[in-house]
């Protein structure tokens, strides 16, 4: 990590206002006619930073967001369930409050003592936040006197409630954005190798400069799920009615665009071979060699395995939804000989579980190696909670899209504050 991050060891927080800005964009679910918190890993990993404010005798003031309102309120998206679940987890009151600004959230914070916590409404009500306005950034800065931030999932987001207010309180890391940070620039910087990295997902868009960064430091990428449909297409392979992103579009041209992404990452790649370890050589790019195909993901009793050689034939209204036990054979063999191991998307339909077995097998094989194993992105995270598999790593990231900002190389918006 090339800047030097500032954390609590470089600032008295003793009994000041602090502004805390938390990531609890969690999910969310009906349980007998009430909202309730459906995963708290999101929460459970601000807990430490919390502990550390209320010992200092602090006055936390939180701020998130959830979901997406457009800058409305939705009712569905109040904070009342998180806070009350956070209340439960750290076994102190925490005082949600109805607005975002304003004149009840100031005559609020005058009266708050230290140790105490209050909880802003969700920060995307504000149509201020919405539309990137200063004044919101204004308001909330009054409200502490430094920043705490543990909100990396969001770290890669330019908004007054993220940029806005680090670029006017004095600003910290949080332990848990610290984690993120030193974890995932740790294997890019320092990494040991073999250092395998696996790939899956249905959006090749948003992996075009990770997958471009990573062919620079990684020995060996696996490609897997919806996203490898790209660039088999872009061989000249025939998928049937594979999902493949921007297969709804309209413009052929756009899709023609998509394929053209995978032509010229697998050019980047090159022909090259590497020697992971003895007897096992690999290209650079691994894609399937088999895939497990069915007409329709929701009848799962009817669907049988693919070569992608060419000798078996996929019928034109047909799907590929996970990857085939050669190519689970074929990854896992790789993986048992990396040193490191980055793992983001899962590999096949894992909402059927039939579709779930390329991923689990995969997930068995990072357990089984010697590997340092770490996943990021939500539906990594979802998929491992899912299926019991979370043991299987030794680090799980929180942050979607802003782990895989940070490990295609690009500076997060946030960091500029952040930093020594």
């Amino acid at each position: 990590m090339q800047k030097v991050l500032r954390t609590f060891s470089d600032i008295d927080l003793g009994g000041k206002r602090v502004l805390f800005r938390a990531a609890y964009d969690v999910v969310l679910e009906h349980e007998h006619g009430r909202i309730v918190v459906a995963d708290d890993t999101r929460i459970r990993t601000s807990l430490a930073s919390l502990r550390y404010l209320l010992k200092k005798k602090c006055r936390v003031v939180i701020l998130t967001w959830l979901g997406r309102p457009g800058g409305k309120i939705v009712r569905d998206l109040r904070l009342d369930p998180v806070a009350k679940h956070l209340s439960h987890l750290i076994k102190k009151p925490v005082k949600k409050l109805d607005a975002v600004s304003g004149p009840i959230v100031e005559k609020e914070i005058a009266r708050m003592k230290g140790g105490d916590i209050v909880m802003l409404e969700n920060v995307r009500f504000s149509p201020w936040e919405e539309h990137h306005n200063d004044a919101l950034a204004d308001a909330l800065a009054g409200y502490a006197d430094c920043v705490v931030f543990e909100a990396f999932p969001q770290s890669h987001r330019d908004y007054p409630s993220t940029t806005g207010v680090l670029s006017r309180l004095p600003s910290i890391c949080g332990t848990d954005m610290y984690t993120e940070i030193t974890t995932l620039c740790g294997i890019l910087e320092k990494p040991a190798y073999p250092f395998v990295v696996v790939l899956g997902g249905a959006k090749i868009s948003d992996k075009i400069d990770l997958i471009t960064h990573l062919l620079t430091v990684a020995d060996a990428i696996l490609i897997g799920g919806a996203l490898s449909h790209n660039f088999l297409k872009a061989r000249g392979i025939k998928i049937g009615g594979s999902l493949v992103e921007g297969q709804r579009l309209d413009l052929k041209k756009e899709r023609k665009k998509l394929y053209t992404i995978a032509e010229e990452i697998m050019k980047k790649a090159g022909e090259s071979y590497v020697n992971i370890a003895p007897g096992i050589t690999v290209p650079k790019l691994v894609l399937p060699v088999d895939l497990v195909a069915a007409p329709d993901p929701k009848h799962p009793q009817t669907h049988h395995v693919v070569n992608i050689d060419g000798r078996d034939a996929l019928p034109w209204n047909w799907m590929y939804m996970d990857i085939g036990p050669r190519t689970q054979q074929l990854f896992s063999r790789v993986i048992k000989k990396a040193e490191v191991v980055f793992w983001n998307g899962p590999l096949g339909f894992t909402e059927e579980r039939a579709f779930a077995q390329g991923s689990i097998a995969i997930a068995k094989a990072i357990a089984e190696s010697k590997a340092r194993s770490i996943a990021g992105g939500g539906d990594t995270e979802s998929f491992l909670r899912t299926y019991r598999l979370r043991s299987s790593f030794d680090y799980i990231s929180t942050g979607g899209g802003a782990a895989l900002e940070l490990l295609a190389g690009k500076e997060l918006p946030v960091l500029r504050y952040l930093s020594k």
